[in-house]
């Protein structure tokens, strides 16, 4: 079979991404094919997930549902740079009209999601509920009765958040060169996770402004952004340092994403993700 193959970024997040109207591809041949083409190859660069972008039903309200599967064939979590990538792609394949869709609404897991492509900015901005968890702080106990303060974010995904300048005595090496395939394994299997975790080292940069290096689950190495990431690391910041939204996240790519939400009783309304979203190459590939 031949596919059609879109090569995208989230903000430095590459993704293969791919019309299902075409296929049908059933989720166990999705969790082989990511496997597979994740991998990268002489036409594909290795990349962070696979995206499945399929029809919605038209008594829905959505424009369509996207399957992610991560680089080991899991899947049934959120990715958020995934899903910004899948408005664009989406809008590109004509799932829907921008120009006479103000909001965009799509599905993952089950869990309808809000977004719209900012033709200004040049960019997609997607909207969260709420968090189904967050927890401040939480004590992990590492290798050699190491300790390490965390907070925990379900976001669609669950993140372990650390304050790099504070774990900077035990971790080894500044926040560039640290070990994190060494920290962020330890992090992301840490029994205080039972589904395991992303493990987020974030250092503050400005009033509003950070930087974060993401270790994460399923793909079990750094990527070069993380959208959930950077909307639980933003929160944490928000709880650990009163930093005020908009919070702007740079991640390794150095493509800067910008966290938004609301305070209200206590909680928090219209979380938000804006970053670029694109094509970086077209291919047909054999599988």
């Amino acid at each position: 079979m031949n596919l059609d193959i879109s090569v995208m970024s989230g903000a430095g997040n590459k993704f293969i991404v791919l019309d299902n109207r075409k296929y049908k591809i059933s989720l166990d041949e999705g969790s082989e094919l990511a496997q597979t083409l994740c991998a990268g190859n002489d036409l594909l660069p290795r990349t962070e997930g696979l995206l499945l972008i399929d029809d919605a039903p038209a008594s829905s309200g959505l424009h369509f549902i996207m399957t992610f599967f991560n680089p080991d064939g899991s899947h049934g979590a959120m990715c958020g740079n995934g899903g910004r990538c899948a408005v664009h792609f989406a809008e590109r394949q004509g799932f829907f009209a921008a120009s006479r869709t103000p909001e965009v609404w799509f599905s993952v897991a089950g869990i309808s999601y809000r977004a719209e492509v900012n033709r200004i900015r040049n960019s997609v901005c997607l909207y969260f509920p709420e968090p189904e968890e967050i927890a401040f702080p939480i004590m992990l106990m590492l290798e050699g009765g190491i300790k390490l303060t965390a907070g925990y974010v379900n976001v669609g995904s669950d993140h372990a958040v650390i304050w790099f300048p504070e774990a900077g005595g035990v971790v080894q090496g500044g926040f560039n060169n640290f070990n994190i395939e060494h920290w962020g394994s330890l992090i992301r299997h840490h029994s205080s996770f039972p589904r395991g975790a992303n493990a987020n080292f974030y250092t503050v940069v400005g009033e509003q402004t950070l930087r974060l290096r993401t270790f994460e689950r399923g793909v079990e190495a750094e990527t070069g952004a993380c959208g959930t990431g950077a909307i639980s690391t933003a929160i944490i910041a928000h709880l650990r340092h009163d930093m005020m939204p908009p919070i702007h996240v740079i991640p390794p790519s150095g493509s800067e994403l910008i966290v938004n939400f609301y305070l209200k009783n206590d909680g928090l309304q219209n979380i938000s993700l804006e970053g670029a979203a694109q094509v970086l190459k077209t291919v047909t590939v054999a599988v």
